[in-house]
Formats: C-alpha cells, sequence, structure tokens
C-alpha cells in the first residue's frame, strides 16, 4: 500500500473525527447542521417558547436529523476502523494514526460532553419553567412530548459518539 493513499486515509479519518469534535457540540447547540437543534437555540430567545412551538412535523424533522447524525457518525466509525487496517498494513504510519485518533478521541469527549450537559441542564430548566407556563394542559403534554424527544434523541447521539470514541481508542 503507498504511502500517499495511507497519509489519504489518515487524513480523512482525522477529518471526520476532528471534523466531528468541533461541528458536533455547535450543531446539537444550535446549528441544525449534522448533530442540530436549531430550532432549539439556548440564545436569546425563549428555549420552552420554542419547544412549545414545536408541532409533530417539527419532531419528526428532528428526528430525521438525528438519524443522518448517526449515520455520519458510523460512517467516521468505519473511517477508523479502515486506518486502523491500513496502519497496520504500514506499521510506519500506525504511530502518527494512534496519535491523531487519541488527540481527536479526547476533543470530542470534551466538547460533546459539555454540549450533552448544556442541552441536558436546559431541557430541565424548560420542564421546570413549563410547569407553571399559561399554556392549556393539551400544550403542556405536547411540550412534553418535544421535550421527551430531545431527551431521546440525544441520548441516541451520546450512545453513537460514545461509540466513536470507543473506536478511536480501541
Amino acid at each position: 500500500m503507498s504511502s500517499v493513499k495511507t497519509a489519504k486515509t489518515l487524513i480523512i479519518s482525522g477529518a471526520a473525527a476532528l471534523g466531528l469534535a468541533f461541528a458536533a457540540p455547535a450543531a446539537i447547540a444550535s446549528d441544525f447542521v449534522d448533530i442540530s437543534f436549531d430550532d432549539l437555540d439556548f440564545g436569546e430567545e425563549d428555549f420552552l417558547q420554542k419547544l412549545i412551538e414545536m408541532d409533530a412535523d417539527d419532531i419528526a424533522d428532528m428526528r430525521a436529523e438525528m438519524a443522518d447524525a448517526r449515520a455520519e457518525i458510523l460512517d467516521a466509525i468505519s473511517e477508523i476502523q479502515e486506518a486502523r487496517a491500513e496502519a497496520e498494513a504500514n506499521p510506519e504510519t500506525r504511530t502518527v494514526i494512534e496519535a491523531a485518533l487519541a488527540a481527536a478521541s479526547a476533543a470530542v469527549t470534551s466538547t460533546t460532553n459539555s454540549a450533552f450537559e448544556k442541552v441536558r441542564a436546559e431541557l430541565d430548566e424548560a420542564e421546570i419553567e413549563l410547569a407553571t407556563t399559561d399554556v392549556s394542559e393539551e400544550e403542556k403534554t405536547e411540550t412534553q412530548g418535544a421535550i421527551a424527544a430531545v431527551r431521546e434523541e440525544l441520548a441516541g447521539i451520546e450512545a453513537a459518539v460514545g461509540e466513536l470514541v470507543a473506536a478511536m481508542k480501541a
């Protein structure tokens, strides 16, 4: 196997891992790009109000976006496995690949952990505020469903990121 192909694989694997490390936390919080809660931005607007405004179509769209994000994470895992296989065939690159993956796993872990914590805290706060918000019981039930959907999707993304980090550390 040529060193150019091995270097290319390393770059692709590193870019996927590092791209996820930097893109995922921002997207979880606000960008609706790969892992996205764009409509659930934690900026100046009221997060609870955004949850109240979510309808079944919005929830379905969010779930589809999260499924796409999990698929992208699985693709990144596959690329990491390919890079590892190539490193086995070319021991000169093994150290470089292992170092890149170790750095990427640390970056993914620290950035996503803080993003997941922030989303959970915002959901907890919204849930508490919902109890005293002046909306109908039907709207409260629908909003509680939206909160539950976000929590469920967040757990799925968190599990996928855990698999990615495990693949990087393997």
